[in-house]
Parts: C-alpha cells; sequence; structure tokens
C-alpha cells in the first residue's frame, strides 16, 4: 500500500496533511508502518514456505529496523516540534524503483531476497556537512603593510638641489690679530685669516626588487605595492644617514657625526650654577643655553618618545608632577624649543640644534626604473628599481650649533656634590 493510498483510506486529503504539524504527521506515520509491519509479517510467513529461512530471516529483520529507525527519526521530529519532510516516504519510494526488476522475480519465482537501505535523516552541521569554503570569505581589498618609523630629519634641514657631483665651499679659518683703538698717528693693527675650501660629495642610495610579470598582473595593486616599499625603505635611508651616517665608505657624514658633545660649563658638579636634582628638563635647558653662547639659535630638540613620556610622568617625593618654569605645560617646548620626538634617535639620548646650519643637496630625487637584467625577459622577470643621489654637510664652522649627548651621563655631570 503506498502512502497516499493510506491516506485517502483514512480519508484525510493532501492540503490537510500539509497543515498536520509534527505529532499528528508522526501519529498517522506510525499507523502507516504498523500496517506495512503487517503486511510484511503475513507476507514473510507465506514466503518463508518456499525460500530459505536464514536467508528470509535476515532479510525481514533488515527491513523491520528501517522501519524502527524511521519511527525514531518521527518521535525526535515530534519533541522538537519540527516538520516532517517525507524523507521516509522518498526513500522507500527509491528503494522500490532501484528493485524494481528484483521485486518481479521475486513474485514469479517466489523465491530470491531484496535488499532495501532507508537511510534515517541526519542533523546539518558545518563541521559534518559543509566542505571548502563555505560560507565564502570576505576579504579586506588592499595590502596591510609593515608599520615603520616615519622620516623627519630631512624635513627639518636646509635643503635644495645641486647639479654637481661635488659640493664645495670655503670657511675663513685661524684668524690673527686684534681690533684696538689707536691714538692719532699710532700703527694701526693688522688682521689676518686663511681660506679654506671644503668639501662634500654626492653619495647614492638605491634598493630594487625583482618581481614575475604574473606576480604584477594577477595581484591587484601589487606595482603600486612594491613601489611604495621601495619609496618608503629609501626614505627611511636618506633620513638615517643625514641624522647619523659616519661618513665612511658610501656613506653620508651626519648630523651626529659633527655635533659637539653636552658641556655643563658653570652648571657642572662643583660649579657656581650646579643643579640640585637634576632632571631631562635642566639637561635640555643647559644644552639649549651651550649653543646660544656659541652664538646659533637653536630651534629643535630631538628625542625618543620614550623619553618625552618620562618627562610628563616624572613626578616629586610628594607625588606632585614635575613642570619646570621653561617649559610648556605639556612638555613639549623646552625654553622656546619645540621638542620632536622619532624613534629614529636612540632612547636615552637627545639632539639640540640649529637645523638651518644642516645643509641637504640633492642631485638626483627619488626615482623608479622599471626594466630586465640579464635573461629576466625570457624568464618573465621584471626588475624594480629605487634610487637617489644627494648630499649632506655641516660646515666645521656652524658644529657647534648641535649638542648632542646622553640624560644620565648629563643629569650626573650636573648634580650637586
Amino acid at each position: 500500500m503506498k502512502f497516499k493510498e493510506f491516506l485517502t483510506s483514512k480519508k484525510i486529503t493532501d492540503e490537510q496533511y500539509e497543515e498536520m504539524d509534527a505529532k499528528e504527521v508522526s501519529k498517522l506515520h506510525s499507523e502507516y508502518q504498523d500496517e506495512i509491519a503487517e503486511k510484511l509479517k503475513a507476507a514473510f510467513e507465506e514466503f518463508k514456505k518456499d525460500n530459505d529461512l536464514k536467508e528470509v530471516t535476515i532479510q525481514f529483520d533488515a527491513m523491520s529496523k528501517a522501519i524502527l529507525d524511521q519511527g525514531e527519526v518521527l518521535t525526535k521530529l515530534e519533541t522538537h516540534g519540527g516538520k516532517v519532510t517525507g524523507d521516509f516516504k522518498t526513500a522507500l519510494k527509491k528503494g522500490l524503483e532501484k528493485n524494481k526488476e528484483a521485486l518481479k522475480g521475486l513474485k514469479n519465482n517466489r523465491h530470491g531476497s531484496v535488499r532495501f537501505e532507508l537511510k534515517a535523516v541526519a542533523d546539518m552541521l558545518v563541521s559534518t556537512h559543509v566542505t571548502g569554503q563555505v560560507p565564502q570569505a570576505e576579504r579586506e581589498a588592499g595590502i596591510t603593510r609593515i608599520v615603520r618609523r616615519q622620516p623627519f630629519i630631512v624635513e627639518l634641514t636646509n635643503t635644495g638641489t645641486i647639479g654637481s657631483t661635488t659640493w664645495e665651499w670655503v670657511e675663513q679659518k685661524n684668524p690673527e690679530g686684534t681690533v684696538t683703538m689707536v691714538a692719532e698717528g699710532a700703527a694701526k693693527p693688522q688682521l689676518d685669516f686663511e681660506l679654506v675650501l671644503a668639501s662634500a660629495t654626492v653619495r647614492k642610495v638605491a634598493a630594487h626588487i625583482k618581481a614575475s610579470k604574473e606576480m604584477l598582473d594577477d595581484i591587484p595593486l601589487m606595482e603600486a605595492e612594491i613601489n611604495q616599499e621601495l619609496t618608503e625603505l629609501i626614505n627611511l635611508d636618506i633620513d638615517e644617514q643625514v641624522l647619523s651616517g659616519d661618513g665612511t665608505g658610501q656613506n653620508l657624514t651626519g648630523i651626529l657625526e659633527n655635533a659637539v658633545a653636552f658641556a655643563a660649563g658653570t652648571f657642572a658638579t662643583g660649579q657656581a650654577n650646579e643643579i640640585d636634582e637634576a632632571n631631562n628638563q635642566d639637561v635640555l635647558r643647559v644644552a639649549i643655553n651651550q649653543i646660544m653662547v656659541a652664538h646659533f639659535q637653536p630651534n629643535f630638540i630631538l628625542m625618543h618618545p620614550s623619553d618625552v613620556t618620562g618627562m610628563d610622568v616624572s613626578k616629586a617625593s610628594d607625588g606632585h608632577y614635575i613642570l619646570p618654569p621653561f617649559s610648556t605645560l605639556d612638555n613639549t617646548i623646552i625654553k622656546g624649543i619645540p621638542i620632536v620626538q622619532n624613534t629614529g634617535i636612540t632612547e636615552g639620548d637627545y639632539l639640540v640644534g640649529d637645523f638651518t646650519k644642516s645643509g641637504v643637496r640633492f642631485k638626483e630625487g627619488l626615482t623608479i626604473d622599471v626594466g630586465f637584467e640579464n635573461d629576466d625577459f625570457t624568464k618573465n622577470f621584471i626588475t624594480i628599481l629605487a634610487e637617489s643621489r644627494l648630499v649632506h654637510r655641516v660646515k666645521s664652522n656652524h658644529y657647534n650649533a648641535f649638542v648632542t649627548g646622553d640624560f644620565a651621563t648629563d643629569k650626573a655631570a650636573m648634580e650637586t656634590a
């Protein structure tokens, strides 16, 4: 008996069946299974007379278990308030169609066996029912770059361009004689000095990246990312060279190489103006004085961010914050000189200076070229080259425009004995 015939015998229409809840549907299917079981049992008794009892029993037990399994699924649906999907009816129909010829042979020959496999419904889980990238990931556009410090030195200096590969200048050296007041008819004092030619040579900073044509074509914005990477690293190297290049080999001679060391002068321990409980602000104030008495006007103080933070949070023994009268409320300006924070300065060190006396001249600004090298063309490799040519100098007569030191040593040099 088909399930539809069973419904007809119960005088239940398709529309009424669709409106039933899980409990009602479960009850109907139980009744339907009971009828099938009775008919199967009767057929079994008749069938086993002409067939091997052991084989028939195995087949009957398998079909009975399938029916019981389906009943358990219906019970679960009833318990959870779900809707019956007709999986049992579908599975049974497919089983009958699949074994149609075997059933005909069973009817005609009155012997043999037919196996039905009725699969129970399973809960669907992502972990067990999904393979591959389902659901599909949503990828953010672009490439998240490595975070590096910002270049800062060149923008503080006296910059320009140069047409030659050598930058020359003339400095006055070794003056002799003094100007004095003289009486009428008396000999006038003689003065003289030397003129010394000095120079600095243009240096090149460069780097390249080699990538396949496929990589540049297939990865969105890859060429722009490579250009940005080269630009960033070239500018950082220029920044480092102008600040701290040692002048050897192809290195520039940087500001720190020419800057003079901190000298406490009359503020040193044991001197007239020695300082009690000297702090970082005291060191900077004395360094400013050192530059000014050398007849320069400092315009920037360079510090590591951690040292600036240390000044912000420093407190006296009673817990109040320390804020010298020559510092602004946020500790970003000392005696009118702004503090520039950057990790390019070593933590614990500082540089105070008149940065107009640091000169940078570019023979060639930053350029990016694309081309082939050796057998790159036949291998589909492309070379992206970035380079810049520049020169830096601080004139020897201007060395005293820059003072550098480390806070720990210089505070100790000023501390009251």
